[in-house]
């Protein structure tokens, strides 16, 4: 857990001052100012850095560094905040697309669970970039956080599944009850962070759920999911490096230098021409097949 000039820097860093006690609406006020203050990103994937889940280095990007993170680095770093305030936290297993994919997907994600006197639990997860803002009871049941909705159900042997809004993205994760220790996520956070198949090598992403609406930026394509917008979103190109810099250090709230925003776009320009090459590619084998 962090000691107690880490945890008064990373409350600086998400603008909030220490809880009282460990209660529910304290996890509430946390959870959220996680999320608004420290967006999901995937930057130093990008870059070719080395992604580290000790307490040290995750202090030094997420709180120092004023950077966001993945998954293991956002949920671990709140894990500790959340500790050193004294909340019952576990890490516990997790699997992003499990549904779909299948067990291999297990070990991909590192959610949080919080149980409080009495017994309730809540799943607290900072780590799904367009997910939920506050943290949700783990019983069957729809929940509605802000606007969108998300779901929780028993899967039965002590097995879990979350859904986020599909009316953003049609994603479920499972998860577990079982505490789980940082080392044995070590080798998936390894083979996601420089494996060439894996979607956080291939793509840049930056995502931030906020109070209204959930922002997705994906290579050049920015996304902004409002179930008050025409057609529950709107999306635009991002046509300059100039703009591109401004949305990660304006509205992600991001610190990078110029050199790494430069090499950042070169990334993003790069993957947005792909995918424009393998939608011509697809569309013409559509046409071909008709």
């Amino acid at each position: 857990m962090f000691d107690s000039s880490q945890l008064t820097a990373y409350l600086k860093r998400v603008g909030i001052r220490a809880p009282r006690r460990p209660t529910l609406h304290a996890l509430r006020r946390i959870h959220r100012a996680h999320i608004d203050a420290i967006p999901y990103e995937n930057l130093d994937i990008q870059l070719g850095r080395p992604i580290r889940l000790d307490t040290e280095s995750l202090f030094a990007k997420l709180v120092e560094g004023g950077r966001g993170g993945y998954c293991y680095e956002h949920n671990g770093t709140l894990a500790h905040a959340l500790e050193a305030m004294g909340f019952d936290v576990r890490r516990v297993l997790g699997g992003v697309a499990r549904e779909t994919e299948g067990d291999g997907n297990w070990w991909n994600h590192m959610p949080l669970v919080v149980r409080f006197p009495g017994g309730d639990e809540y799943l607290a997860d900072a780590g799904i970039g367009t997910g939920f803002r506050d943290p949700l009871p783990i019983r069957n049941g729809s929940y509605r956080v802000g606007p969108f909705n998300f779901g929780i159900w028993s899967l039965g042997d002590g097995e879990w599944r979350c859904s986020i809004d599909p009316r953003v993205t049609n994603l479920t994760f499972d998860f577990t009850l079982d505490p789980r220790n940082v080392p044995e996520f070590a080798a998936k956070c390894t083979e996601l962070s420089t494996s060439p198949e894996s979607p956080f090598v291939k793509t840049l992403t930056v995502q931030s759920p906020a109070e209204t609406d959930i922002w997705v930026l994906r290579a050049r394509t920015l996304t902004i999911y409002d179930p008050q917008a025409p057609e529950g979103k709107t999306v635009r190109i991002i046509a300059e490096e100039a703009d591109f810099a401004g949305l990660l250090q304006g509205r992600f709230n991001l610190s990078l230098d110029e050199t790494e925003i430069s090499a950042l776009w070169s990334k993003a320009a790069e993957q947005h021409e792909r995918r424009l090459a393998e939608d011509a590619v697809a569309d013409q084998a559509s046409k071909t097949s008709a």
